[in-house]
């Protein structure tokens, strides 16, 4: 296997002192027990890693980063951080002891987690006679048949003499080749991360198991939740410097700009924005046989990653349901000390703060679904069935689900990355096969709505439109932004601007400029209104440029201030009269005539004053000052200081 191939990760479990470092140990040629209080007690501590080279008879070699973790009860947590990444389980069982209470522990971790790649290492064989150790082999086999790790190969085997160790190899070798990623080995690269520490002359060094995509010296990074920035200066991966580094790949990142007083085991190292933290997730849940049952709201130890949080589950579904021992179900993960970056897809454990028999302090575990999860209470039937969907962890039916229940507010493509952890590039393909099927549609360049909102804010948009033209049957239609000011506060311009075009690509409407109508809609006058517009034209023509107020004008006509507007308007779209500043209306033909007059005086006399003017129109102040105001409207002249001069191509 090439340098760039992406390899597997192989993590060991068991029982405190069966012997995982001494097999590694035995198998790699390197101790992972590297602490000194670890060689002094004889007990792994921390996580421990080795590289292991596997050849078959032609010689081609397949290489596994080992993951070697802690057996001990006090160090769960040490040993989900080295599980979370691995992607074979080799189970290690002392012959001589047989199946023991972390046995059975750690099996039911790696259940949880999802691994079921797995092969028995039965060691410590030259302790005991041939007897025993059939009857230890069948002491696990007993112990396995009810799990997912029923019928693995369980091989025999000594640390010591070296017996078996070579059929051990022929195992890994067969498992690792039939066996895919359990990791994500797609989306934006993550490094789970569980050793901080400082090397002289470099900086701040942090390792991990990388899953998602590849890591490249120079990249930026981000770490999570603290949000510090920092670049990559070099990558290492079992003591080999590279470019770069493949998911399922154990590797060492040193980091520019950052020192390990600001880095915490327990963080996750990823690209800038790639995956902001939450304190909110929605699950899919697993709970124990072991154990207890509880009504509601449970207060847990979260394992997830390497990192820890005190945090509470609360069932979703009916009320009542709560947590039943051996069943599985939906449940909303508060995290109560400080959020934690996850995404979809990530599994993690859930522990109490008492010790069952079976399973010691874990109760369950499972897969966060969501990690923006919907403002609803946990019995609605809808949250049930969104859940339920996104469970199918089909990254297409899942963004669907997403936009949908976005409703009439869309939801950003960013957002969308954030929630699943989607490489730009998949996203957009998703979302752009969802579009082609008429499922979701896009609302300019960053936007996304589900189609049936847009089918709902249609109809309520015909409607309102219906209701204005009934309302006010002389105008021609409705100010576009008062149209799309019917729909909810809530919902963005570029989704409204979207409902109008689907609109007027049905031939539902019309748009004139700024105005928006119903397809065919004329204005409609009632003959008591085409006579008051008969009497406006002529009394227009008759005041020339010095008409009534409005408030007169509709006094005398005995109509609505409103209704007078409503006319004038009309007259005004038919070119009749012209509106002007002050709320005034003016005979078109009097206020050509007055353009005429005001352009040769200018072309005469270069500007013109307000007395000027008030000659010009024959009229007091009350007209003078709007008119002279329209014809800057109509970029006829320009006001400098108190005059007005001819705007060039006025003439």
């Amino acid at each position: 296997m090439g340098d760039d191939a992406q390899g597997l990760v192989l993590g060991t479990a068991g029982h405190i002192d069966h012997g995982k470092s001494a097999l590694v140990r035995a198998l790699t040629g390197v101790d992972p027990d590297r602490l000194p209080e670890e060689k002094a007690r004889g007990i792994t501590i921390d996580l421990g890693f080795a590289e292991l080279s596997l050849q078959d008879d032609s010689g081609e070699e397949m290489k596994l980063s080992v993951v070697d973790v802690p057996g001990h009860e006090r160090l769960v947590r040490t040993m989900v951080a080295g599980a979370t990444g691995i992607d074979l389980l080799m189970l290690v069982v002392a012959a001589d002891e047989g199946v023991m209470p972390q046995t059975r522990e750690h099996v039911a971790i790696c259940e949880l987690l999802g691994i079921d790649r797995a092969l028995v290492a039965l060691t410590k064989i030259d302790l005991v006679d041939d007897e025993m150790c059939e009857l230890a082999r069948e002491d696990v086999r007993d112990f396995l048949a009810g799990t997912a790790l029923a019928d693995v190969p369980i091989v025999p085997v000594s640390a010591h003499t070296g017996a078996g160790q070579d059929a051990l190899r022929d195992a890994l070798l067969t498992l690792a080749r039939q066996s895919a990623p359990r990791t994500a080995r797609s989306g934006s690269p993550r490094l789970a991360i569980d050793r901080v520490f400082a090397m002289r002359g470099f900086g701040a060094v942090v390792t991990g198991t990388l899953t998602g995509d590849a890591l490249h010296v120079g990249d930026a990074v981000e770490i999570q939740p603290s949000g510090r920035s920092a670049r990559i200066r070099g990558l290492q991966t079992h003591g080999s410097t590279r470019d770069h580094v493949l998911p399922g790949t154990r590797c060492a990142v040193n980091l520019n700009g950052l020192e390990v007083a600001d880095i915490e085991r327990g963080e996750v190292l990823s690209p800038p924005g790639a995956m902001p933290a939450t304190e909110l997730a929605d699950v899919a849940l697993s709970w124990l046989p072991s154990a207890p049952a509880a009504d509601d709201s449970v207060s847990i130890q979260l394992l997830a990653g390497t990192a820890r949080r005190l945090a509470h589950l609360a069932p979703i579904g009916p009320t009542g349901r709560g947590f039943v021992p051996g069943e599985s179900g939906f449940a909303r993960l508060h995290i109560d000390d400080g959020p934690l970056p996850l995404l979809p897809g990530d599994r993690f454990i859930a522990r109490g703060f008492a010790r069952s028999e079976g399973t010691g302090g874990t109760v369950g575990g499972g897969i966060v679904l969501d990690v923006a999860p919907p403002h609803r209470r946990r019995a609605d039937p809808t949250l049930l069935r969104e859940l339920e969907i996104l469970a199918r962890r089909d990254p297409r039916s899942g963004l669907r689900e997403r936009v949908r229940r976005a409703g009439f507010c869309g939801v950003a493509g960013e957002d969308l990355r954030h929630e699943t952890g989607l490489l730009e590039a998949d996203l957009r393909g998703h979302l752009q096969a969802l579009a082609g099927k008429d499922e979701i549609l896009p609302a300019g360049p960053r936007m996304w709505v589900d189609a049936e909102a847009t089918h709902r804010m249609q109809t309520t948009l015909l409607a309102a439109l219906e209701s204005f033209h009934e309302a006010e049957p002389l105008r021609p239609g409705m100010p576009r932004a008062s149209l799309r000011g019917q729909l909810p506060d809530n919902v963005p311009g570029e989704i409204g601007e979207l409902v109008l075009a689907r609109l007027e690509a049905a031939g539902e409407i019309e748009t004139a400029g700024d105005v928006v109508r119903r397809s065919g809609h004329a204005p409609k006058i009632d003959e008591a209104s085409r006579a008051a517009i008969t009497r406006i034209a002529a009394e227009a023509r008759e005041a020339g440029l010095d008409p009534p107020s409005p408030r007169d004008w509709a006094d005398a006509l005995g109509i609505s201030a409103d209704h007078f507007r409503n006319l004038v308007a009309h007259l005004e779209r038919d070119g009749a009269l012209v509106r002007a500043p002050g709320d005034l209306w003016f005979d078109r033909t009097a206020v050509e005539a007055l353009r005429v007059k005001v352009v040769a005086y200018l072309e005469a006399n270069g500007e013109i004053g307000p007395a000027a003017y008030k000659t010009l129109t024959g009229t007091s102040r009350r007209t003078t000052v709007p008119l002279m105001e329209l014809l800057d409207e109509q970029h006829v002249t320009r006001r400098r200081g108190d005059v007005r001069i001819l705007r060039k191509g006025s003439a």
